[in-house]
């Protein structure tokens, strides 16, 4: 006789946005590699009716308010929130990693070579505070400054828990503030927003406005919600959060806690983003003439593919003498040395933000050899590629 536990979950996740779909996804996954996972929808108000509340062995919840808090917390079973607004303790939280998150925007424009940033917070609250913090904070270690925009008419959104976000691709409330403040930033510029709707927005204004995306303005934001990203032009980069890791980590917790009991302190579990997913709006450079900045485009798109300076120049259709004249003036480097810079930068990225060997690492990011690689990293940097990651990281275990 099969005695096996039956585990019946409660999920209280909105589902309205590509975020909270592949929260599900990863939960579901989870879910299908067991045999003892039952899942349920659910709304903050089913938690009031016992017989639903009764039935169940554990929770995965977006706790988006205090009461909504207290109320899981009366259940007396295990749960795992994904929002992070409103902890309790005895609660499990499983977050996005949002100072990863700041630090790879802020890369990502100044691998690009802006000398010009700004941040556009949407809805307030923890994410884009902790956004805001890393963001700056990276900026500033490489000598540059912000431009964060604030106003008193920030527009929010209301996340009922469940299954809705009450916004829509809509002007925002500060259209008329936002219009005159993008017009007031030095160009061109370079603007990180913890929000793919934000990014949107801006987008739409600075069409209006007459202004260029991404020659004068470039736009990054956050969720990679392809429905906001797509329907945008130019179509809007936007940062990763891997919003299925969060949800699969999520129901890899619940399933401790249930099976170990809810610890008397709070566990809390942070995923970092996948990486930026680059569109047109951030895909430029802010250099002159136009050619050049097509050529670090190009670079930029390319160099993990093992091009040369030769391509370079064959995709210009420019004498090899103006195109290297014109990196050394503008940009104090050769062809081929910009291309070795962006591999290198990839390298790190994929070092800080993955756990692939380096044996990996060196072939996604171009290098034709580890031991070249290997190499390369240590003159530009000083210290070995494991070492490098393992400082950043002192829990990461290199694999070889």
């Amino acid at each position: 006789m099969n005695t096996k536990k039956k585990y019946r979950i409660g999920l209280i996740v909105e589902r309205s946005r590509a975020f909270g779909r592949k929260l599900c996804e990863g939960i579901i996954t989870y879910a299908q590699d067991r045999d003892d996972w039952y899942l349920q929808f659910l709304t903050p108000s089913d938690l009031r009716r016992r017989q639903i509340r009764d039935n169940l062995d554990g929770f995965i919840a977006r706790v988006t308010s205090n009461a909504f808090a207290r109320l899981l917390k009366s259940t007396g079973m295990p749960v795992v929130d994904i929002y992070y607004e409103n902890p309790l303790p005895g609660f499990a939280v499983v977050k996005t990693k949002h100072e990863a998150v700041g630090i790879l925007a802020a890369e990502h424009f100044i691998d690009r070579r802006f000398k010009n940033f700004a941040y556009c917070p949407y809805g307030g609250g923890r994410t884009s505070a902790y956004c805001r913090k890393s963001f700056i904070r990276r900026l500033r270690r490489a000598g540059f400054e912000c431009n964060v925009y604030s106003t008193k008419n920030e527009p929010s959104y209301c996340i009922d828990g469940s299954d809705h976000i009450s916004d829509v691709l809509s002007p925002p409330k500060d259209a008329k503030q936002l219009e005159k403040w993008l017009a007031s930033l030095p160009k061109p510029v370079a603007i990180f927003c913890p929000s793919d709707l934000r990014a949107w927005q801006i987008n739409e204004i600075c069409h209006s406005s007459g202004i260029n995306v991404p020659r004068e303005v470039a736009i990054l934001g956050l969720d990679n919600d392809i429905i906001i990203c797509g329907t945008s032009k130019p179509m809007i980069s936007s940062i990763d959060p891997d919003a299925q890791k969060i949800g699969y980590t999520a129901a890899e917790t619940l399933t401790e806690m249930m099976e170990n009991g809810i610890p008397e302190r709070m566990i809390i579990r942070q995923i970092p983003p996948s990486g930026v997913v680059t569109r047109a709006s951030s895909e430029t450079a802010p250099v002159e003439p136009a050619w050049l900045a097509d050529a670090l485009v190009y670079i930029q798109r390319n160099a993990k593919h093992g091009i040369s300076a030769s391509d370079v120049f064959a995709e210009l259709n420019l004498s090899h003498t103006l195109v290297t004249r014109a990196f050394r003036k503008t940009l104090g480097v050769t062809v081929q040395g910009e291309i070795a810079r962006t591999r290198l930068e990839e390298a790190r990225r994929l070092l800080s933000m993955t756990d692939l060997s380096i044996t990996q690492i060196a072939k996604h990011s171009g290098f034709n050899s580890t031991t070249y690689f290997m190499q390369s990293f240590s003159k530009a940097y000083g210290i070995a590629p494991g070492l490098w990651r393992t400082n950043l990281n002192p829990t990461f275990h290199v694999r070889p």
